[in-house]
């Protein structure tokens, strides 16, 4: 089996705080994360397959268009946060990880090829991975 790697990167900011509890106790739990502050996210997205008969797993340029339009065109410059995506959950590293794998997932499926993992970088020393082999999402 061979994989391809795609990189992209979008601005983004979020806060990390539940609305039940007080600044105070937002603040011991998440730190500094409890304001609102921004990341430049570097996101990679993985296919794993069998190449075609032209040589290659997926076209690049097909890739990227995809995560720009079921990703990209809605996280870049966002606040997070206001997002469908997070009112449910907080935008961890780790829930956008997991919640951009189960977007891209359906549009990244082949006869030949599927999504194999989704690395989401929150900064050059922190990151979050999602692969095919987890349990389904919920």
């Amino acid at each position: 089996m061979l994989s391809i790697t795609r990189s992209f990167r979008f601005e983004a900011a979020h806060r990390l705080c539940l609305p039940h509890l007080t600044t105070e106790e937002n603040q011991t739990i998440f730190g500094p994360c409890a304001r609102i502050h921004g990341h430049s996210y570097r996101l990679e997205v993985t296919l794993a397959g069998v190449p075609d008969i032209h040589g290659w797993i997926m076209n690049f340029s097909e890739l990227k268009e995809i995560v720009h339009r079921h990703v990209l065109s809605e996280y870049d410059h966002a606040c997070l946060n206001e997002l469908p995506d997070y009112r449910a959950q907080l935008p961890t590293a780790e829930n956008m990880a997991k919640t951009i794998f189960f977007r891209l997932k359906p549009h990244l499926e082949g006869s030949h090829f599927h999504l194999l993992r989704i690395c989401l970088y929150e900064t050059e020393n922190a990151w979050a991975t999602w692969e095919a082999n987890h349990a389904p999402c919920p």
